[in-house]
């Protein structure tokens, strides 16, 4: 199609046609693999009748498939096994893939997590994950599965994450025109508290002149990590930066930042409800209650409790209101509801987000609106944000409404319309009850030597659960029960 035909069309038109074409993609990726299948079953067929050891037969079809569509081998290996899981395993995932309801990232983002998951189990969600997936990207896909599964099966969960933690490893290989490609797989909440290391690093150690990007400026903090330098220079070229390091200046560790949200609970071994590991998604509760051995915690109501500032007086409260800043025990608390920047299918966690205001803030009048409250502040990433701003001045089309319960509508300007939810408080304040799974075997690793002692944090902890929890309830025995998909999933929003 030439320019000049696709100008003539709306916006409207042009998304109409993005959509339609990217269902025919998934069509005919959803053939290509049915077909790579089955010849790859045809061959297999054929050696066994020739006497083929049943561990090697049709595995010579990977490289007939690869000589035919010029592709790896490796790539068409992937494709079989992915095409053999959905055949065996996947028939609604299956379904929907060939009908181009769902594309071939979500499939597999699908077979990928259930790959290791029982027939039992697999039968249970596959159906509702099939449909969700319609209306998700892979990445909520997968997290909202990952939170299915642990609620389902924490003990299955708790030991899977375990084999695949044995599994860990780093490699380097050489790329072109000297670089290297470093890869590696490592616990989730190690990775993640290395990301936030080399993000806070690339962040904070250089200005804003520095003419490297972000993503430069965190592979570089990552060499000085390992070079012992332990810090970034800023390549600004000014005498006078803000951020040059004095010679003098001492090096002293720190230990990065992980966010980790979980019901008090769970975390006192009375349940065992998964757990939310910022920028990752649902980490079983035997992790989630490892870290936090040496870790600091806030306590996090489920109802909106008075800013400490605001404690003296209905004036003081009125004053915090129409600050524009948040005071810090309100922005942590909007921060751990969210749990990652509230746009669809952004992954950056609060932490790392802006708290804007959803009814803007009135810098002349501040008594006029757009208060600096719990209801009316929501986590974005500095480019969702800009994008809520620009709506708010009717830049560019879009609109994002508020509803109850921090939900969060956001319409294109085509009228495409999705509503996120705050993805914290599923894991905070749980609707579906998970008993402890302790007592049935699941191993606990011997714990390191503890960074602080965990006899304050386990104290604290105790005297939450004495103030949040009656004593019938820290007496009521676990009771064994069927496994079920949670009610509230199937069509949950993001």
């Amino acid at each position: 199609m030439g320019e000049s035909a696709v100008a003539e069309l709306t916006s409207y038109e042009l998304v109409e046609r993005l959509q339609a074409v990217h269902s025919r993609i998934a069509v005919g990726q959803a053939e290509e693999a049915e077909l790579m299948t089955q010849l790859y079953r045809l061959r297999r067929a054929q050696q066994l009748e020739l006497g083929v050891r049943a561990v090697h037969a049709g595995e010579d079809a990977a490289t007939e498939i690869a000589v035919a569509l010029k592709v790896s081998q490796r790539q068409a290996d992937v494709m079989i096994g992915f095409g053999l899981d959905l055949d065996a395993r996947l028939p609604h995932v299956r379904e929907a893939f060939a009908a181009g309801r769902i594309d071939l990232p979500r499939a597999r983002a699908i077979r990928d997590v259930l790959l290791n998951v029982s027939d039992d189990l697999v039968a249970l969600v596959e159906p509702r994950i099939a449909e969700y997936a319609v209306t998700a990207d892979p990445s909520r896909v997968k997290r909202t599965l990952r939170r299915w599964l642990l609620e389902l099966d924490p003990a299955g969960q708790a030991e899977c994450r375990k084999a695949a933690e044995a599994d860990r490893y780093v490699t380097v290989s050489a790329a072109d025109n000297g670089t290297a490609i470093l890869d590696g797989v490592l616990p989730a909440a190690g990775a993640q508290a290395l990301y936030e290391r080399l993000r806070e690093m690339a962040s904070t150690q250089c200005c804003g002149n520095d003419p490297r990007t972000a993503n430069q400026r965190r592979a570089d903090a990552l060499v000085s990590l390992a070079d012992g330098t332990n810090r970034l220079t800023c390549q600004c070229a000014d005498p006078n930066c803000p951020r040059v390091a004095t010679p003098d200046q001492p090096v002293s560790p720190r230990k990065a930042l992980v966010q980790v949200g979980v019901s008090a609970e769970t975390l006192a071994g009375m349940r065992d409800n998964p757990a939310l590991l910022a920028g990752f998604g649902a980490i079983d509760a035997d992790l989630a209650r490892q870290i936090a051995r040496h870790a600091h915690f806030e306590i996090i109501t489920d109802i909106a409790t008075p800013d400490a500032s605001a404690a003296g007086s209905d004036a003081t409260a009125d004053e915090s209101e129409t600050r524009y800043r948040p005071a810090l025990r309100l922005a942590g608390r909007v921060r751990a509801l969210d749990g990652n920047c509230r746009a669809p299918g952004c992954m950056v966690p609060a932490a790392s987000t802006d708290l804007d205001h959803q009814d803007r803030f009135n810098h002349r009048a501040p008594e006029s609106g757009g208060r600096t409250t719990e209801s009316n502040l929501g986590c974005r990433c500095r480019r969702h944000h800009r994008l809520k701003t620009l709506a708010d001045n009717g830049a560019n089309g879009w609109q994002i409404i508020h509803h109850s319960n921090r939900r969060v509508e956001w319409r294109s300007p085509t009228g495409e319309s999705i509503t996120t939810s705050p993805e914290g408080m599923k894991f905070l304040f749980p609707r579906v009850q998970v008993p402890p799974v302790t007592a049935h075997g699941v191993p606990t690793p011997e714990p390191v030597e503890p960074l602080i002692n965990p006899g304050r944090v386990m104290n604290e902890l105790a005297e939450l659960v004495h103030v949040y929890c009656t004593p019938t309830q820290r007496r009521r025995k676990p009771t064994r029960r069927q496994a079920k998909v949670p009610e509230y999933s199937d069509n949950a929003p993001f």
